[in-house]
């Protein structure tokens, strides 16, 4: 993606590290104002120190209805409209299903589902004034962009509270694109595989094919800025995942029962 293609203003959730934080890097360096949004604003210091005006950092917590409709007025006070809307804050906890408990579906959907729900509410009207704002030009329209995962895919072994929320999440997103079949909003979903993040380091469980968060912010430009209504990566992983999504269920269960063994719990 070259400087002159990138969005004038992009709003970015779960920005203070990760693969959330890469890409307001990168989409500062080519020139964007970009609204970075977490729960603390420390994290974002050094973006809006080497950008100032054009970082605009924003301490929300998303998984508050009320703290989200307050972070949303006060974004749609300082800009016209979106040009694209990334809606990366996520976490993951694993489900150890001997003891069982509430916690982690509670805390997994609170932010990744939840999160997406709340911040869609404030971003989507700020896009929709982005189509009206040039509705008499041949601009490129307004997108929308969802981080889910490859784990979506499959049931993988003690993801039982993140994988059905990232399953949620993209229902969500494929469903709007069918409902906004007549507006000129993009919809796009990006599945990454492993990513090295602060998130990731807890993994007790080998990250085969894992990529670095630039090298997974390079990916994920690449679709956005080619309008790909699916972003997936690594290719390995992806071409493994989905073989084995094809197998007979019983075939699919047998295996993952092999991995799940295999897993620390």
């Amino acid at each position: 993606m070259t400087a002159n293609s990138a969005p004038y203003t992009v709003l970015i959730t779960g920005a203070s590290s990760g693969i959330g934080y890469e890409l307001a890097l990168c989409y500062l360096k080519q020139g964007a104002k970009v609204f970075v949004l977490a729960r603390s604003e420390e994290p974002l210091a050094q973006l809006t120190q080497q950008f100032p005006g054009r970082c605009v950092a924003v301490r929300v917590d998303l998984s508050d209805a009320d703290d989200s409709q307050r972070a949303g007025e006060w974004i749609s006070q300082q800009v016209p409209f979106l040009d694209l809307a990334i809606l990366n804050a996520g976490t993951c906890e694993y489900v150890d299903v001997n003891h069982l408990t509430r916690e982690p579906f509670e805390k997994v959907m609170a932010i990744n589902w939840q999160g997406t729900v709340n911040s869609l509410l404030f971003c989507l009207p700020l896009l929709r004034k982005k189509i009206l704002h040039e509705k008499k030009s041949s601009a490129q329209t307004a997108q929308l962009v969802g981080i889910s995962s490859m784990a979506s895919i499959l049931p993988m072994p003690r993801s039982q509270a993140y994988g059905a929320s990232k399953v949620a999440v993209e229902y969500l997103f494929n469903s709007l694109r069918v409902d906004l079949v007549n507006e000129q909003i993009d919809i796009t979903l990006v599945r990454p595989g492993f990513v090295k993040t602060p998130l990731t380091e807890r993994n007790d469980f080998p990250m085969p094919f894992a990529q670095t968060t630039a090298e997974a912010a390079i990916r994920i430009m690449r679709g956005i800025s080619k309008r790909h209504w699916l972003v997936q990566f690594p290719w390995p992983l992806v071409w493994l995942m989905n073989a084995i999504a094809c197998l007979p269920l019983r075939a699919q269960v047998w295996l993952l029962q092999k991995i799940s063994r295999n897993a620390k719990v």
